[in-house]
């Protein structure tokens, strides 16, 4: 299931959280930056973007699925982060994060960011394209 979907960029600025089925609030900075240094670190040491973080352990884990997305002419990056709990299907999550960078591509590489148009955005297609998908694993 998923508790959380956030889209952050490589400079640790939240476009956009939503959190889902009563999982509590989470603060969108806080998150975004804590993925823009993880980030950034694997990148460093380990040459890769950042896949899968897991807290706890055996069945009460909570994952934390990082998809990157490269934004060459920006120089950064655009994190799309799920944070889910129990099994889930890599390639779906895959399939929605590719789905949201091309629908938002030109907002998120704006200088001149708007919160409301990215939110309503990705809101409605999660709502028509991937309408169950937080309990779709």
């Amino acid at each position: 299931m998923i508790l959380c979907l956030q889209i952050c960029d490589s400079q640790g600025f939240p476009f956009y959280t939503r959190t889902f089925g009563g999982y509590s609030e989470v603060d969108g900075a806080l998150l975004s930056g804590l993925v823009s240094v993880i980030g950034n670190l694997g990148r460093q040491i380990f040459k890769q973007n950042i896949a899968t973080i897991t807290f706890g352990t055996a069945n009460e884990a909570t994952n934390m699925i990082v998809v990157a997305k490269d934004l060459y002419s920006e120089n950064k990056s655009i994190y799309f982060v799920f944070y889910l709990k129990g099994k889930y299907n890599n390639q779906f999550i895959k399939e929605i994060a590719t789905t949201l960078f091309i629908e938002n591509k030109i907002q998120l590489c704006s200088t001149d960011f708007e919160a409301d148009p990215i939110k309503i955005r990705v809101d409605n297609l999660i709502k028509v394209k991937f309408n169950d998908f937080k309990n779709s694993f």
